[in-house]
């Protein structure tokens, strides 16, 4: 049955907002991603969106740091949610193409996961050297058990894309390349604050490969 006039001019009533509707819906949603950032109300795919078209280059220290604990509240090792990584087929060569031929020019995500990186280092930095003895060896213990916690998210990031895992020589050359990199625009006196924590970073870390190490070999030894 053909629809009568009436009826076209009600259907085209109700429609005509649709489209306005639709654009209003979408401004919204993007909102929370372009416009103001409360980090403490971002939802965990709408923070990863976030990371991956905003600069937060662009964003003053205080909102640096509240993203920072955010995404250590939603990805860390106290998360209630362990990243995990499920890939399909094209995703897969897309990750791989652009882990084995890397830019000059990082992708937002990758410059905002270093900011992030280098603003959660500088609160370990500071924490550390404001400490006494018996503190110190609490917050490095603290620190050295976050980093193998990434360390195993990136490992299984890797395996999930059916790429190795690299070796302790590259890992540590990896390490030193981000030491230098926080050392950018750094007071003298930050710089020499970063250098004592890497290097008590990396004696822990190795200390803690080695007695990983031992601990393996014993089942066999016994």
């Amino acid at each position: 049955m053909g629809l009568t006039c009436r009826t076209m001019i009600r259907l085209l009533f109700f429609a005509i907002p649709l489209p306005f509707l639709a654009v209003c819906f979408v401004m919204i949603a993007l909102n929370n991603m372009l416009g103001n950032i409360n980090p403490e109300t971002l939802d965990r795919q709408t923070f990863v969106r976030v990371m991956q078209i905003r600069d937060f280059r662009q964003f003053d220290s205080d909102l640096l740091e509240r993203l920072t604990l955010r995404a250590e509240q939603e990805f860390g090792s106290h998360s209630l949610k362990r990243p995990v990584f499920t890939l399909s087929s094209w995703e897969k060569k897309f990750h791989v193409y652009f882990q084995q031929n890397r830019s000059q020019q990082p992708s937002y995500m990758e410059g905002n996961l270093m900011l992030m990186a280098k603003t959660r280092y500088f609160l370990w930095m500071h924490e550390y050297d404001v400490a006494g003895r018996t503190r110190k060896a609490e917050v490095l213990n603290n620190v050295v058990g976050e980093m193998q916690y990434w360390q195993e998210v990136y490992f299984d990031y890797l395996h999930a894309l059916g790429l190795p895992e690299p070796t302790l020589a590259e890992l540590t050359q990896d390490f030193q390349r981000m030491i230098e990199l926080f050392k950018t625009n750094a007071s003298p006196e930050e710089v020499m604050l970063i250098d004592v924590l890497a290097r008590d970073m990396s004696r822990a870390l190795f200390a803690s490969e080695v007695q990983k190490s031992i601990m393996n070999l014993l089942p066999g030894i016994r």
